[in-house]
């Protein structure tokens, strides 16, 4: 009899069902649109910014930040076991390191920064967000674009360096900073070169924005853990940057949550507005129901189980819908390397879980309106 006097309900108010249905559809499609293409817009952003480059750099504390930024010979040196040591925390904020050694140098008569560099990765890096800076191979030179040029060598020749041939394995395109300048080569190689083992003069990090709160508390953070994992080094953040990624990341976060917001209380809206009709046109039913012993339970449940179903419905069609318009709008333009532009079928429960929530939110009014009802009244003769 529940599930008959339920079809009867939907057939009956079909249109008002349909309504329903589709302002949770509309939801559900928009919700999983916006979650989907915010994920992708968040990771494409942030690519978008590390492309910049490192925005962090860590030395002792003893040591002078411009000695490291105009490559002088006052520059302090340390172990190159400090990177690796870093690289083990994954509670730091800090990841993509990279041990620098450099020290300024003259090419047939041009001034440039012979650089040694070693990636040391962190275990929790993923292969699409690797570290900006490739290894450089023993033998071989990455050249700056202004070195290359005033040198004129191009991939594949051979260049003398202290002594030393290598071969050019690359040619970096112009940046318009004083990596133009430097000569990239593997850091074991430059050690020895520089008879200097095992040392380093800088490291170069990137700090990824996972905590929730403001720039300023992340960096204190940061500077916490750092401390506590590295006693005597500290951290300078190139700010520019970091502010970049921290708006990038905030601007997708909260554009997100505002636009569903308003989507939601449009939805409960309608929910309500059309629940509420509904329990008035129906007193009549209600009040046989009633005087038949049924019961208000039982005439809540007509409502809640005919809704709930509807969201599930709902959200099964609005996912589906909101996936594929993320998939074939987003794909065609961010930046996402190594990871394409897919659905998230993880997020289906969630998703239904939410669909049911709204829905049941919606009902909130009607079924109080309900169950306010006066079963007597409801059978008086008009």
């Amino acid at each position: 009899m529940f599930w008959r006097i339920l079809a009867h309900q939907a057939r009956y108010r079909w249109g008002v069902t349909t309504l329903v249905f589709l302002a949770i559809t509309s939801l559900v499609t928009l919700y999983v649109y916006l979650l989907n293409t915010s994920q992708f817009t968040n990771r494409s952003m942030q690519l978008i910014m590390k492309r910049l480059g490192h925005n962090m750099l860590i030395l002792p504390e003893d040591a002078n930040p411009l000695d490291v930024y105009l490559c002088t010979e006052q520059q302090k040196d340390f172990s190159d076991e400090v990177t690796r040591r870093l690289a083990q925390h994954t509670e730091l904020f800090s990841r993509y390191y990279v041990s620098v050694l450099q020290k300024p140098i003259s090419l047939n008569g041009l001034d440039g920064l012979l650089t040694g560099i070693e990636p040391v990765k962190r275990a929790d890096e993923s292969s699409e967000k690797g570290n900006m800076v490739a290894p450089v191979a023993p033998g071989q030179v990455r050249l700056g674009a202004a070195v290359a040029a005033r040198l004129d060598v191009s991939q594949g020749d051979l260049l003398p360096v202290l002594g030393q041939t290598f071969r050019v394995a690359q040619v970096l395109e112009p940046e318009g900073t004083q990596d133009d300048f430097r000569v990239y080569l593997d850091l074991a190689d430059c050690q020895r070169l520089l008879n200097a083992p095992g040392r380093i003069n800088a490291i170069w990090a990137f700090e990824c924005l996972h905590h929730g709160g403001p720039l300023a508390e992340i960096e204190a953070i940061q500077a916490r853990q750092l401390a506590a994992v590295a006693p005597g080094f500290r951290h300078i953040s190139q700010m520019p940057i970091a502010r970049g990624r921290y708006l990038a990341r905030q601007t997708t976060s909260k554009t997100l949550y505002h636009l569903l917001g308003m989507v939601l209380v449009v939805t409960v809206l309608i929910i309500t507005i059309t629940g509420m009709q509904e329990v008035a046109e129906r007193r009549r039913e209600v009040g046989i129901l009633i005087a038949m012993g049924t019961g208000f339970p039982y005439v809540v449940g007509l409502y809640l189980v005919k809704l709930l179903a509807l969201a599930v419905a709902a959200s099964l069609a609005g996912f589906a819908l909101g996936s594929e318009l993320a998939v074939d709008v987003t794909s065609q333009f961010l930046v996402t390397q190594t990871q394409p532009v897919t659905i998230f079928w993880g997020h289906l429960p969630r998703v239904m879980a939410q669909a049911c929530l709204v829905a049941l939110l919606g009902m909130l009014l009607p079924v109080i309106q309900l169950l306010r009802m006066d079963p007597n009244a409801t059978l008086v003769e008009e």
